[in-house]
């Protein structure tokens, strides 16, 4: 691969420079994050970015974010002695794939070295893709603030485009987020809500996990169970993805930021981020916690097979009045019925 080292301390760039290039690696360097930014711009051909964060002239943080919004298609990852979970979610936020720590295992470098070069054409045409969704979701949105009049319309196809964010990001769980929007649907209809409020959810549901984009790949994706570091940053999903939506008119993205926020609160206060409990999370976060629980269940993961149909609904009734709002599961076992046949219909279930 070709390698941009990005660290103001020139001793440390000549190390790493001369490990990576007896391993084949070609090599550039940067002293800061300005200077980073200028030579990605004029060469295409570098696919990864070790970056330092502290750094003159123009910060670590500030740099990836400016790749970001380049569309620059290259991995980034954090090499930093500060690896503090408030360094770790804006190196998130700002758009990092992954993290070191000085100083450099050189072990876990070439391993990471190794899973990134046997996936870097993955990577660059999912950045391509996800760019070419969001540069759509932007004219989108700028055509609904000029006629107002089809703001609905337009949200609508928003929606959609967001749903194609949210799944090309993890292939695994595709159809996850409509199953998602059925089941919550379902429930806030047998629950007696209105029905602007039930398709409401049916079209805000999906987006539950909408803040996984800016969560890393080597986290995202890990083939096993998280460690307590990266399952901190993995909540960090549920703010970023109120952030994301927070700021909209629309209605029903407006429900899809309080159901990102809410999702994972749990009726006994264990949840996250906010530690909401019972009657202080709102009924559309309670019924999304309930639906995407279940469908999680019973769906095949990279790091789990999928539960039977009966053990995951007997596990979501097992936990009412405690992870889950007795109302919201009181009304899920009335649909039991029906989400079995919903399901049965739309993929392989386990029995």
């Amino acid at each position: 691969m070709t390698i941009l080292v990005v660290d103001d301390e020139k001793i440390f760039r000549s190390i790493v420079r001369k490990y990576l290039e007896r391993s084949g690696h070609e090599i550039l360097e940067a002293a800061n994050g300005l200077e980073a930014v200028n030579c990605l711009e004029k060469n295409e051909d570098i696919d990864l970015v070790l970056m330092d964060i502290n750094m003159p002239i123009m910060d670590g943080i500030t740099a990836i974010r400016k790749i970001r919004e380049k569309n620059i298609p290259v991995i980034v990852v954090v090499v930093t002695s500060e690896f503090e979970e408030e360094v770790m979610e804006k190196a998130v936020e700002a758009g990092a794939d992954d993290f070191l720590t000085k100083p450099v295992d050189y072990r876990m470098l070439a391993t990471k070295l190794k899973m990134m070069e046997r996936h870097i054409h993955f990577y660059r045409v999912r950045l391509r893709k996800r760019t070419q969704m969001l540069h759509e979701f932007e004219k989108l949105l700028s055509a609904a603030e000029k006629f107002e009049e089809e703001k609905n319309i337009f949200a609508e196809e928003l929606t959609h485009v967001l749903y194609e964010v949210v799944e090309y990001r993890d292939f695994e769980t595709y159809g996850h987020t409509i199953r998602v929007g059925w089941v919550s649907a379902k429930i806030a209809q047998e629950l007696g809500m209105s029905e602007k409020d039930v398709a409401t959810i049916n079209l805000a549901a999906p987006l539950h996990d909408i803040g996984k984009i800016g969560i890393p790949d080597s986290i995202l994706l890990k083939p096993g169970p998280l460690d307590k570091n990266e399952f901190e940053v993995m909540k960090r999903h549920t703010i970023i993805g109120y952030n994301i939506l927070k700021d909209t008119t629309s209605y029903v993205l407006q429900k899809a930021a309080v159901i990102s926020y809410t999702h994972h609160e749990r009726w006994d206060g264990s949840g996250y981020p906010q530690e909401l409990k019972e009657g202080e999370i709102p009924i559309e976060g309670a019924i999304v916690a309930v639906a995407d629980s279940f469908d999680a269940m019973t769906s095949p993961r990279r790091y789990k097979p999928p539960i039977p149909f009966d053990d995951a609904f007997d596990e979501i009734i097992g936990l009412s009045g405690v992870f889950y709002s007795p109302e919201v599961v009181a009304v899920f076992e009335k649909l039991r019925e029906e989400i079995y046949e919903y399901y049965m219909g739309h993929f392989k279930l386990i029995v």
